[in-house]
């Protein structure tokens, strides 16, 4: 009988323990910690309502000003192309065996418009251009203004170059930033190549593009025909070497066909379709910088507020928490 007591006492006793375990946990969840009541947020927020508003409006406003004063964008475009091969050129009187020789610069799609993209990426041809127009102090004015006032001597014209604090690039080093900030290349389903040349400068952006084009030019023109010229040097050679007449016969063919090369580019190395053509760009400022605004200055207002909620008002009355508050208070009176 004593064992069945002290049976029923157990159980009573465990069953006690699962009611109370439920009260405790509602207990440690009640509110009363460290978590973050929404509601009490917002009602910060509507309470300081009047606070958000106006700072909000302010920086609506501040980003509106800002893009007014911005500088503009001006950009030069000009479209090209490559050039064909001109096949009905090359069936004159005895130049006729040309007609059989495929072309060497073709529309889009052809070794052509792929070549004049290589030569504008090229580092050589660009820090030719750099260099060649004397670019590198409007480049260093326009991308790199801070240096250009600091180190530029506007009264001699003289860089002030400084061992250990400014070096000034050379024209090769300078071509990554004439890329990054200045030019842009974009091919199109017609196969035209599309340049632009864009900065804040209206007169800038089209001289450099249209200097870019005439050196361009000059560039592949001389590039194809010292390279077409070496290989007929060599092919005349081999011919003389050779007395198979049908391998004779080949070596003429492609002693022809760097001839035709050298010839297709002898006046223009490639078509302008457009010649170069300087607009201002429609401004997204106008609409970015005073959205951009509104909400940097929606985000200070609300961590300033939560902040001085929790630090300087009743929020976070648990114990623990107001032990953290007070050391906060203590360090920012030290600062202050």
């Amino acid at each position: 009988m004593t064992g069945m007591i002290d049976t029923l006492q157990t159980a009573k006793s465990s069953v006690d323990r699962i009611n109370q375990a439920p009260q405790r946990n509602l207990a440690e969840t009640d509110g009363s910690g460290d978590e973050i009541n929404i509601l009490e947020l917002l009602y910060v927020f509507i309470k300081h309502k009047t606070l958000i508003i106006i700072l909000c409006g302010i920086g609506f406003v501040g980003g509106f000003i800002a893009a007014r004063f911005k500088a503009p964008t001006f950009i030069a475009e000009a479209v090209v192309t490559a050039k064909e091969s001109e096949r009905q050129s090359a069936n004159l009187g005895a130049l006729g065996a040309f007609g059989s020789l495929a072309g060497q610069l073709n529309l889009a799609g052809n070794p052509g418009l792929d070549k004049i993209q290589l030569y504008l990426n090229s580092r050589e041809f660009n820090a030719q251009v750099i260099d060649k127009y004397d670019l590198t102090n409007e480049i260093y004015a326009k991308a790199m203004p801070k240096l250009y006032r600091k180190y530029y001597d506007t009264t001699t014209g003289v860089w002030n170059e400084i061992e250990g604090e400014f070096r000034l690039r050379r024209p090769k080093e300078l071509t990554n930033v004439f890329n990054k900030e200045f030019f842009k290349q974009s091919v199109t389903k017609e196969g035209t190549l599309i340049l632009e040349v864009k900065s804040s400068d209206s007169l800038f952006s089209y001289k450099v593009l249209d200097r870019f084009l005439e050196h361009l030019d000059y560039y592949i023109r001389t590039d194809i025909q010292t390279e077409a010229k070496e290989n007929v040097s060599y092919l005349e050679k081999q011919l003389f070497t050779i007395p198979d007449p049908l391998l004779r016969e080949k070596l003429q063919e492609k002693i022809a066909a760097e001839i035709e090369k050298a010839m297709v580019v002898s006046k223009e190395a490639f078509k302008v379709l457009d010649r170069p053509f300087c607009y201002k760009q429609r401004s997204r400022e106008k609409i970015l910088y005073p959205v951009a605004g509104f909400f940097v200055m929606f985000f200070i207002s609300s961590v300033v507020l939560i902040f001085a909620h929790y630090i300087f008002g009743p929020g976070n009355t648990d114990s623990e928490s107001r032990k953290w508050v007070d050391m906060i208070r203590k360090e920012l009176k030290k600062i202050i």
